[in-house]
């Protein structure tokens, strides 16, 4: 029965992929509700057959859409099974489509609909003369990834060319969101939660392939010149002088967690980590002054992470003792 069911799904999307086959021919670029209603309603329930097939992790659907070329690439089941990992029931939204006619092979630059801080454009070498691309938003608690697909018209019809899944939000925030709000956390001199901040919007600053917002030479033109004021201002190991047994600070970082992505801050104490007793006793005196070492690393967030080492890690090592401590804020 199961058999039968999913040879009619396949057959089906096949009839869809032939259908959508009747188009436009004059060169130009049709976005959303700009492409024509059959064509565009023919390219949508491929489009669900394709999300039915993600969010089930039902390789044999999905492949069926797919060219010849994408069925040799080893990583599509890995992408299949990424998706149907992130992909939860009415979480999934069209975010903007576009069909392509092509007059030349050359690289062409699509503008978006107009979306504010968040309009970008597309950069691509177009493979055929007519090419359709859908993309999607996928809600996985409080971010959102990019699922796109690239369909293009084969001599054996509308194939999926590429299929790509890359993060579109981190703690909630496009990548441009992400560099304002960093910019605003350097005006204020916090210069490691402005880091911490621009770090993560190059996370999702490139949705898919052809993503280029607006705003991308500033961002990386911001992330540079942090990074010379930053190895200017805080020249590692970083000695907490503040606290009278002076633990040292060597490195900050990025760390993904369930609540989302959180400072994680790494330093060395006298205090042998087995002894969590005593280490917890100095990292009290530690979580009091944080804020005079690296201002705003602890304002607007609900956690620090902390990792306690005796003395610089081995990292080839099997075993590294060391104590996690989690601050709420």
């Amino acid at each position: 029965m199961k058999s039968l069911k999913l040879l009619i799904t396949i057959l089906a999307a096949t009839i869809c992929l032939l259908a959508a086959g009747c188009s436009k021919h004059e060169p130009g670029v049709w976005k959303n509700d700009e492409i024509p209603s059959s064509q565009r309603e023919n390219f949508h329930e491929i489009n669900a057959t394709l999300l039915d097939g993600l969010q089930k992790n039902k390789p044999g659907i999905v492949e069926n859409l797919m060219s010849k070329e994408l069925l040799e690439n080893t990583n599509l089941r890995r992408t299949i099974e990424l998706c149907s990992i992130h992909m939860r029931p009415g979480k999934n939204t069209m975010l903007d489509e576009y069909y392509m006619v092509h007059e030349l092979k050359k690289e062409q630059k699509v503008s978006s609909p107009k979306r504010g801080l968040n309009s970008y454009y597309l950069f691509y070498q177009p493979a055929t003369r007519e090419m359709y691309t859908a993309m999607y938003t996928l809600q996985d608690g409080a971010d959102k990834w990019l699922l796109t697909a690239i369909y293009n018209k084969l001599d054996y019809g509308w194939r999926i060319t590429d299929l790509d899944l890359s993060p579109y939000t981190n703690n909630g925030k496009t990548a441009v969101e992400l560099y304002q709000q960093a910019k605003q956390k350097y005006e204020k001199g916090y210069l490691v939660d402005a880091l911490s901040v621009i770090e993560l919007a190059r996370t999702c600053a490139f949705p898919n392939i052809m993503w280029h917002y607006k705003q991308q030479p500033d961002i990386e033109g911001f992330y540079s010149n942090l990074i010379k004021r930053m190895k200017e201002t805080y020249p590692f190991p970083l000695v907490i002088k503040q606290v009278p047994t002076q633990p040292k600070i060597f490195r900050v970082f990025n760390q993904n967690r369930p609540e989302g992505s959180c400072p994680m801050i790494y330093y060395i104490s006298k205090f042998n980590v087995k002894d969590s007793a005593a280490v917890k006793k100095e990292h009290e005196a530690v979580k009091k002054v944080i804020g005079e070492v690296m201002p705003g690393i602890n304002q607007e967030r609900k956690y620090i992470y902390y990792t306690v080492f005796n003395g610089m890690p081995n990292w080839k090592s099997k075993h590294i003792p060391y104590l996690e401590i989690r601050d709420v804020l």
